[in-house]
């Protein structure tokens, strides 16, 4: 939706340096930006008006993609309304209307639809002077994705969701604190570059900076023992959770990340039945397994499906600015990133501002073939923990990947599966109801029980679906680029992190030498990733 970033320094530093950070992540909101120094707000639809030759203790920047009722008319920075106050914020809070009753008489909120603004105002309300204890009592209200910074002058405190679908990283440096929404943002400040990890607080001030709790993700007991229970309140708590995403929308149509498979074929389903305009978008090699599976399913339910499709020469044209996106180097991270890039870059290019995607219900019902593994050795309970540990590490190495890629064409990313009405309701579940008993072991058994009632074709809602990047052509693509690249030449020994769930079930690397190596090496050409 947005790029926030900023500073907090013990001396004045000249704010172009925020200006700067906006200019190189403008992609994530080029509709409108503005800027906080020391008291004074600058807002403009042209970044070019904001240049400045000012300094400043704390300055806040802002980018806007304006995608709410209203959101055309007002332009971060917000300001409290006794002036105390001001913030920046990226996301969208899904409950602003329920927290707006909450608020006094005296607050006077311009845009009554805008969650962003609705937040300053919460934060106002109960601010006692500690901005800290006010925000970690504010964050566990809020239901949404977002990362946000508030400042009341004397210190700048940094918020990011529990479930990380909002990044936001700093930088320490010489006495001051940076930070912004993207990686490449802090580039040229020294030092190293850090995320704020899911749930926590960032505060800085004259007496440096420390990072405290916030809000977790709710850990609920499992008390849904009976089937028919489970599939009947999941299946309204999905309802109820996707209308809420789309309210408030001031776009006329939106998108769906559409691979033929029962996750974004549910919420496409859902989205349908709502009446709003959608347009699906499918990726992969003519011919290939979601390609088939996708304009089948799209012309059986009536949904408007556009293929975006890949060969040797698009996918070797596109890497490059992949790596640069989503900046990491992984094989499989970049593999993943293809389809959702080329279908975000479709969306913007038909208008759709905001697509949803079926990132999530892997997670939360057991979806991944392994997961079958794990009962098999420890039990159900095992599995339950294993659950909560993938949806823990989500963000390290999903869910940030699918923020940069999306906000690379300014295109927000929705993900119904993570909110956290829904992740409470499938962690309520008992996990023997989410793998089918019996020898063919079903995954997400319950999941694709809700996808049927809904109208999801059965040959969609109980079939088994390959990785992305299998199911699209994407691995078989890059394996013949990098084969053809390193012909005749010596492959470097690549080396991949072991973390989230994309790896630490795996016994071996994932692709071929060649592949990692080719990587590597376009990160290196590009130096997109300079820290």
């Amino acid at each position: 939706m947005c790029s926030i970033c900023g500073y907090f320094s013990y001396q004045k530093v000249p704010t172009r340096i925020v200006t700067d950070m906006l200019q190189k992540t403008e992609h994530r909101g080029p509709d409108a930006h503005g800027l906080y120094a020391d008291g004074e707000i600058w807002r403009s639809r042209e970044l070019s008006d904001l240049e400045s030759s000012e300094k400043a203790r704390v300055c806040l920047g802002h980018s806007e993609l304006s995608i709410v009722k209203g959101g055309e008319d007002v332009i971060q920075p917000f300001r409290s309304c006794d002036g105390t106050l001001s913030l920046v914020h990226n996301g969208e809070i899904y409950n602003s209307q329920e927290l707006r009753g909450l608020l006094s008489k005296a607050h006077t909120i311009e845009d009554k639809d805008n969650g962003s603004e609705i937040l300053l105002h919460l934060i106002e309300e109960i601010y006692d002077g500690d901005l800290l204890r006010t925000v970690q009592s504010v964050v566990k209200m809020l239901n949404g994705m977002y990362s946000f910074a508030v400042t009341d002058g004397d210190e700048v405190v940094i918020a990011r969701d529990p479930a990380g679908i909002k990044p936001v990283y700093y930088v320490e440096e010489d006495g001051c604190v940076y930070f912004c929404s993207e990686k490449k943002g802090l580039y040229d400040v020294e030092g190293e570059i850090q995320g704020i990890p899911p749930g926590k607080i960032l505060r800085a001030n004259k007496e440096g900076i420390s990072i405290h709790q916030g809000v977790r993700i709710e850990r609920p007991q499992i008390d849904i023992m009976d089937f028919d229970e489970a599939v009947t309140l999941y299946k309204s708590v999905l309802t109820d959770t996707v209308e809420s995403m789309l309210r408030g929308l001031s776009v006329d149509k939106v998108g769906m990340i559409f691979s033929g498979g029962v996750d974004s074929v549910l919420i496409a389903k859902l989205i349908s039945d709502f009446g709003w305009n959608l347009r699906c978008y499918c990726v992969g090699k003519e011919g290939s397994e979601d390609v088939n599976n996708a304009e089948k399913v799209a012309n059986d339910l009536g949904l408007d499906l556009r293929v975006i499709y890949l060969d040797e020469r698009t996918v070797e044209a596109v890497l490059p600015e992949i790596i640069e996106s989503i900046e990491m180097e992984g094989l499989l991270q970049v593999e993943v990133a293809v389809p959702m890039y080329l279908a975000a870059k479709a969306a913007s290019e038909d208008g759709v501002k905001v697509v949803f995607n079926g990132q999530g219900a892997d997670e939360l019902f057991a979806g991944y073939w392994w997961y079958k593994d794990v009962v098999n050795e420890d039990g159900f309970l095992k599995l339950h923990d294993k659950l909560w540990e993938d949806i823990d590490l989500a963000y390290d190495d999903t869910l940030e990947r699918e923020d940069k890629v999306t906000m690379a064409h300014s295109v927000e990313l929705r993900v119904p599966y993570l909110d956290r009405n829904v992740v409470r309701c499938a962690m309520r579940i008992s996990p023997r109801l989410k793998i089918k008993s019996g020898e063919d072991s079903t995954r997400k058994w319950v999941h694709r029980n809700v996808a049927a009632r809904v109208g999801v074709p059965d040959y969609t809602a109980y079939r088994a679906k390959d990785m992305a990047q299998s199911g699209s052509g994407v691995h078989s693509l890059v394996k013949k680029v990098a084969e053809r690249y390193f012909k005749g030449k010596d492959v470097e020994h690549v080396e991949i992190e072991d973390k989230g769930s994309n790896y630490r079930y795996l016994n071996e690397d994932y692709g071929t030498p060649e592949m990692r190596a080719y990587m590597h090496e376009i990160a290196e050409d590009t130096q997109c990733l300079e820290r």
